[in-house]
């Protein structure tokens, strides 16, 4: 195993987060296998196993793919999600497509599925493969070649006798993939503890290179591993924004193709489109636990999502910090001292003037003395019982 050790340690130095994915993945050399695959173990994770008379066929550049290759598969959920694709092989090629684009060429074996192998899908039939797309994509434009006849003659067109030739070939992604039928056989239950157990370990390698090594993956990594990180929200922040803060100063013009320019009579005509303007108080008081801080800003990049304007203002007794909220959740926050909602209140009042203020706090203070000019909403966190009875406007708790 220090071989395949060896690899992890360079996934770790360049692509870090592959690094510490497969750190939490069991691993074994065995001959069970002639190449490499990804297999069930104890029927609750995945265990990695590698031929090692095949391993030691490989250059350094190979062996950092295949590991990697393997790697990528289980993040996508590639060996969870083909149990609803009737044509495994097809969908083999389809998973291989997606994870090979991810990898550089030089480290790809010979034989490895990429979309310059398969240029004769649009040559042939006309039909285009897209870079960067999810399996179902691939695995679907390929089932409409598998699927295509000869407008002439009605019989199967040459694109089509080609892709049937590839299925019947002993591919290397049929080796490496024939233990994935393994999980077709899980019961229900058995899946879903597989899967957690998997997002589990994804989860783990995300957290450890949050906001240090996401610059070196792909954009629709990121976006997997974004969403993964981020529970889902326990207000509904579309119907609560659009009841609560229902007017808005901040107006810009959009494109549209279903209204028609009312001056010229042609399209794209132009529609006002509104954005709300929010400050998003923080209470940074002492008697505010770590996870409330998680849970107040797993919503607040809820509502940025809606499209608002989004100020954040950190306060205890006093305004600690004032910043635009862009998507990026912060490390730390500034305060820890006693509570007083009444600084938020009067910067919205006096100088920013939002079209609303939301206030995250545990609700442990006296209501504000200062009467807030716009609407005001308190999220109170689940971590206390307070009521907020006492608190002006509408409160909810999360």
């Amino acid at each position: 195993m220090e071989e395949i050790s060896k690899v992890c340690i360079q996934l770790l130095l360049h692509e870090p987060f592959y690094g510490h994915f497969l750190m939490g993945v069991p691993k074994e050399f065995t001959k069970r296998v002639n190449t490499a695959a990804v297999a069930l173990y104890r029927k609750q994770m995945v265990k990695l196993m590698v031929n090692p008379v095949f391993w030691k066929s490989l250059s350094q550049e190979h062996q950092y793919g295949l590991i990697k290759h393997e790697v990528l598969h289980l993040v996508l959920k590639h060996l969870i999600r083909q149990k609803g694709y009737s044509n495994k092989r097809l969908y083999n090629i389809a998973a291989d497509l997606v994870v090979n684009q991810y990898i550089k060429p030089e480290q790809l074996p010979e034989g490895g599925m990429t979309l310059d192998f398969f240029k004769w899908v649009e040559e042939e039939c006309g039909i285009e493969l897209k870079a960067e797309q999810d399996v179902d994509y691939y695995y679907h434009q390929l089932l409409k070649v598998l699927h295509q006849t000869s407008s002439e003659t009605g019989q199967p067109g040459e694109g089509r006798k080609m892709l049937d030739e590839l299925l019947k070939e002993n591919l290397p992604a049929f080796e490496q993939h024939r233990y994935w039928e393994e999980f077709n056989e899980l019961t229900p239950g058995e899946l879903k503890v597989l899967e957690q157990q998997l997002k589990n370990v994804t989860k783990q390698a995300a957290l450890r290179i949050r906001h240090k090594g996401w610059g070196n993956l792909p954009a629709g990594i990121i976006e997997a591993l974004e969403n993964l990180l981020l529970e889902k929200p326990k207000v509904d922040w579309k119907r609560a924004l659009r009841l609560f803060a229902a007017s808005s100063n901040s107006t810009y013009l959009k494109n549209t193709i279903r209204r028609p320019s009312k001056r010229y009579g042609t399209t794209p005509g132009h529609k006002i489109k509104r954005k709300h303007e929010l400050l998003l108080a923080i209470d940074t008081s002492g008697s505010v636990a770590i996870e409330e801080f998680k849970e107040f800003f797993n919503e607040i990049y809820h509502v940025y999502r809606q499209g608002a304007v989004v100020t954040i203002v950190e306060c205890d007794v006093n305004i600690q910090k004032i910043y635009p909220f862009k998507g990026e959740i912060p490390d730390t926050v500034s305060g820890r001292g006693g509570t007083d909602f009444n600084a938020p209140i009067e910067l919205a009042n006096e100088k920013l003037r939002p079209d609303a203020v939301i206030y995250f706090t545990d609700g442990g203070a006296p209501a504000p003395e200062v009467k807030p000019r716009m609407p005001i909403l308190w999220v109170l966190s689940s971590g206390k019982m307070n009521s907020g009875a006492h608190l002006p406007g509408r409160v909810i708790r999360l």
